[in-house]
């Protein structure tokens, strides 16, 4: 059947070369564009604009509806970038955001892909609004991980936090300045040299890409054509940029910050319960070469991190809560290894928190990352301290050494690698001989320009406390197909019964698992109103060493249809199987504690679901679900709406109750997101997450002010307070703390 739908398909090979660009160039003497938002000084009629802009949806291929003209010129240590995006009716310019990294998906935008060593597999991702957010990124591996695509420029796709082959979290130094004018809207970028990565010389080629966003129409275009169920992480399919002379880069910027910080403890019962704390550190960051960069942190504090997103836990394994601290998570893509969330070898949580949440202090730690004769290399060190309890009493996380070294080889748009992670236990607290290793082979295969074939093989070792667990070995192996019409995927994972990767990620061990999806995407040409039409399947199981079912999981979602101007609605149906060896506590609160026992279950649900166009003012979604859970009655109604009061005032609410009816107990779990942000410029916000948890019983709050000014860095005003609503426990305020953090960037 594969073959089948291999040569039914649209052939990439008809499609049209990339287009070939040349740079302009600034000459010394000439002055330098202002930065304003305002495509008028001379200096940029000097340049040919790039203006032949194609359209991917609504009808792929077609011109684009309205006119984009882009800039290029480089000099005076900058690469400078113009943008006149023509829009007959400004009027109905839509914007959504006005706060740094915001979504650009649901905003008229623009976003740009540079690849700097023109590699066609890395690049690096600027973009903006008619506000002037900036919004960057670092793209690897043509954002596909070891799994399927990760979705679109600029857009929703990739959770801040989560780790990919597309890492929205990295903050580049850089300017722009946008304007909505009569012509439509304007921007005007600059982007210090010594903020990429290159290879110095004369006269070299970069790839170089631009997607626009045209909201009101719910039209994407491309300077260079990109095909449906790609985006501009396709670099392979990106123009060329060449006539770029580009200095020997030097580059070296120091970060330091000083915090002051109250934090009250409720629940302490002996010595204080107030700690205050004034702390300062400091990042330091060395471009070695242009294309090679050192990072080094002494005394690191992630105070003015966000709030974890609250999760309601159904199941039998550990939740997945991403990584948000701005040290590990740049450059985070270079480390990334395994299957994400399910096989990780390397996860940068386990970094700095104990095993119960508790931070433990990191005491220093340094990173190299870049390219190396033809070699993707990143080196990580971390060392951390010891961790007491609340009361000081008991060391509750032992002081440890990380320790990183992944290095990948790129051949055309494919890559050959390895991965070495150590863990050793340091200091008076640590056992003796305390260590964790895992190594791993993996490769990620273009067989075609639809066809990726990718998989890993990796062993552990432990030592200490944990070598009752051994040496074992996990392996998987991954086929993937994606077109304008069909993405098809399936592969083959096996982890061992002692496999044990403890700075990496693994929910379950002990398993061989089948998995498939398939993905179709007509979009019908008679109906107007439909975009497309996108039905889906899919599946995966867990069977141990004996051929026994562990569980198993059905997808099945045969009616989805997409409007014309975004959101989605239709319905879908859950089949799944579970075999727990042991009984397992899904529910504990004031008292009352439900326990699925061991046994045999299998169960339907099926759902309804609506999405509202997401670019709308006041938007929402709804999912009703009805059918079973093991062997009881499951009902849940989930609901969102957010709300664009201003572009700079955004809001959202959200709330899920899940009714579950089991013969050993019934239960109510409520989850209440409330969201608010208010952009007093682009870099200038105030935002807050309150959240309630039924499943725990506990209220709270997370209030951040952030004043920022070069790539990430500034003010930041921190309020937490933690509450617990359960009727059998005595304290109502848990914790509460505040805190006052101003880094700056200081560059040479």
């Amino acid at each position: 059947m594969l073959s089948l739908i291999l040569v039914a398909s649209p052939a990439f090979a008809q499609q049209t070369a990339s287009p070939t660009f040349t740079v302009g160039k600034l000459a010394d003497s000439a002055d330098a564009p202002v930065i304003d938002g305002r495509v008028t000084e001379a200096v940029w009629q000097t340049v040919q604009p790039y203006s032949n802009f194609t359209q991917q949806d609504p009808i792929e291929g077609a011109p684009a509806s309205e006119k984009t003209e882009v800039r290029v010129i480089v000099g005076k240590g900058n690469l400078y970038i113009s943008v006149i995006a023509f829009d007959r009716d400004p009027s109905k310019i839509i914007v959504s955001q006005a706060r740094r990294d915001a979504s650009l998906s649901e905003t008229d935008s623009v976003v740009i892909a540079l690849d700097t060593f023109n590699d066609n597999q890395n690049a690096f991702v600027f973009g903006t609004n008619p506000l002037g957010i900036e919004y960057d990124g670092q793209v690897a591996r043509e954002g596909q991980s070891s799994g399927v695509s990760v979705g679109g420029g600029g857009g929703a796709g990739t959770q801040r936090g989560g780790i990919s082959a597309f890492n929205p979290n990295w903050d580049g130094d850089w300017t722009v300045k946008s304007q909505i004018t009569e012509r439509g809207w304007e921007a005007e970028i600059a982007i210090p040299l010594k903020t990429l990565r290159y290879q110095t010389g004369s006269d070299q080629t970069w790839g170089f890409n631009v997607m626009r966003n045209i909201r009101h129409k719910n039209e994407q275009v491309y300077l260079a054509p990109i095909p449906r169920g790609f985006d501009i992480y396709r670099v392979s399919m990106a123009a060329k940029m060449t006539g770029l002379e580009l200095p020997a880069r030097r580059d070296i910027k120091l970060i330091p910050y000083a915090l002051g910080s109250v934090n009250k403890d409720y629940t302490r019962t002996t010595g204080s319960q107030v700690d205050r704390k004034a702390n300062v550190g400091l990042d330091f960051k060395w471009g070695i070469r242009p294309n090679l960069t050192f990072d080094a942190t002494v005394n690191t504090d992630f105070a003015q991190v966000e709030a974890d997103e609250e999760q309601v836990n159904l199941t039998r394994f550990d939740l997945f809560f991403p990584e948000k601290r701005p040290f590990f998570l740049e450059n985070a893509s270079t480390f990334q290894f395994g299957n994400p969330q399910n096989i990780d070898l390397f996860f940068s949580r386990r970094i700095g928190l104990s095993s119960a949440g508790v931070p433990i202090d990191i005491m220093a730690g340094a990173r190299l990352s870049g390219k190396v004769g033809g070699w993707n290399v990143g080196v990580l060190n971390i060392q951390t301290d010891e961790a007491e309890n609340a009361a000081g009493t008991q060391v509750v996380g032992q002081a440890s050494n990380f320790s990183v070294l992944r290095m990948q080889r790129e051949v055309g748009r494919s890559s050959y690698g390895a991965i070495f992670v150590n863990r050793q236990g340091t200091g008076s607290h640590a056992p003796a001989d305390d260590y964790n290793r895992a190594y791993g082979l993996d490769a990620n295969i273009q067989l075609s320009s639809s066809q990726r074939l990718s998989g890993f093989l990796a062993r552990t070792d432990s030592g200490g406390a944990s070598s009752a667990l051994g040496s074992d070995y996990a392996g998987r192996a991954f086929y993937n197909f994606t077109n304008n019409l069909w993405q098809i995927s399936g592969g083959y994972s096996q982890v061992g019964k002692t496999f044990n990767p403890e700075v990496g990620f693994l929910p379950r061990r002990g398993y061989r698992r089948p998995e498939f999806r398939a993905f179709f995407q007509p979009q019908p040409k008679k109906i107007t109103w439909i975009r497309r039409v996108a039905p889906h399947i899919s599946y995966n199981s867990y069977y141990d060493f004996d051929g026994n079912l562990q569980s198993e999981a059905w997808h099945i979602h045969p009616f989805e249809i997409q409007p014309k101007q975004g959101g989605r609605f239709g319905w879908f149906s859950d089949y799944a199987k579970d075999n727990p060896l042991s009984p397992f506590q899904v529910y504990n609160r004031d008292g009352k504690r439900v326990v699925i026992p061991a046994g045999q279950y299998d169960w339907w649900q099926h759902a309804l679901e609506y999405f509202h166009n997401p670019s709308a003012r006041v938007t929402g979604t709804i999912r009703a679900r009805v059918g079973h859970y093991y062997d009881g009655d499951f009902k849940s109604v989930e609901f969102s709406s957010d709300y664009r009061i201003t572009p700079k005032a955004t809001a959202s609410v959200g709330w899920t109750r899940q009714a579950i009816d089991l013969p050993y107990g019934s239960f109510v779990n409520n989850l209440v997101p409330i969201k608010a942000n208010y952009s007093f410029t682009t870099l200038a916000n105030v935002s807050a997450l309150l959240q309630y948890n039924g499943q725990t019983g506990q209220f709270s709050s997370n209030v951040r002010f952030a004043m920022l000014d070069r790539s990430g860095t500034g003010l930041f005003v921190v309020f937490n307070d933690r509450r617990d609503l359960l009727s059998s426990t005595v304290a109502e305020t848990l914790g509460r703390s505040f805190v006052v953090k101003y880094t700056r960037l200081i560059d040479f």
